[in-house]
């Protein structure tokens, strides 16, 4: 275990042996470090509010702060985690917190995700493997983002919205209701433009596959059609593929609706 004297740890932290911990870092209550994560010098990890848990092969620059509680007037307390997965980056000055009642309690941020500079995870949000948070970007509370998303730089998302899979938020965009998986999304307030298809060949679709999916995008772009008549023409005019399963359900189950152009 490498952990820097200047470095102050709480007794109620365990840090792996494998772990590095760099000078001025801070670690405060309840916190897990797991194994080749290094934590570089002036982070701040854990509060007296809840639980913090990081796993392996994780980088935390310098400033990064972890576990502060919720940014809710209505939090009172009570004990709630931030849990990170494996092999992530977290950038310079990036914040991310605790859950809380409202939610399940817990923060959650899966494997390989890259939260650049000054970029906030709220409270209660769930971020998927391979996701990448570009400098600035702030996820309110009950963010949910699915796997393979990219949002840009300066983009800010309300609370309780979701992020689609390998959706991709341009560059100041800010998001107030559900984005399509798969789309390119822009605008205040956001609306998907177009089929991420770059990213989508990136992910190794097939041409057909490509159409297919463009198809079912465009029918519930088209402000002509309800919701629920896109929906039925998808179903008899597009190839019941993994990706159009999961762009259904996504469209059937959202709380806050979809955003449309």
């Amino acid at each position: 275990m490498s952990i820097h004297p200047t470095a102050i740890v709480s007794a109620e932290a365990t840090v792996s042996p494998e772990a590095e911990v760099g000078p001025y870092v801070v670690i405060t209550g309840s916190v897990r470090i797991g194994p080749h994560t290094i934590v570089q010098s002036h982070a701040r990890l854990g509060s007296p509010h809840g639980e913090v848990v990081v796993g392996a092969h994780n980088l935390i620059q310098s400033g990064a702060t972890l576990g502060g509680p919720p940014q809710d007037w209505s939090y009172k307390g009570g004990h709630s985690q931030l849990i990170i997965g494996d092999h992530n980056r977290i950038g310079e000055g990036a914040s991310l917190n605790l859950g809380s009642e409202k939610g399940e309690g817990i923060t959650r941020v899966g494997n390989r995700v890259f939260v650049m500079a000054n970029a906030h995870i709220g409270h209660d949000c769930q971020v998927g493997d391979d996701v990448v948070l570009t400098n600035l970007a702030q996820l309110a509370g009950h963010v949910v983002v699915e796997p393979n998303v990219i949002v840009g730089g300066i983009v800010a998302v309300t609370q309780f919205v979701r992020l689609g899979k390998s959706s991709f938020l341009a560059a100041g965009a800010i998001a107030n209701k559900d984005i399509l998986p798969y789309t390119i999304a822009e605008g205040n307030w956001a609306t998907p433009k177009a089929l991420n298809k770059v990213g989508l060949k990136r992910a190794g679709l097939s041409e057909a596959e490509l159409r297919n999916l463009d198809r079912a995008v465009r029918l519930l772009l088209n402000r002509s059609l309800t919701v629920p008549e896109a929906l039925e023409k998808i179903d008899t005019d597009c190839e019941a593929d993994a990706y159009i399963k999961h762009l259904t359900r996504f469209v059937s189950s959202s709380k806050r609706g979809v955003a449309r152009r």
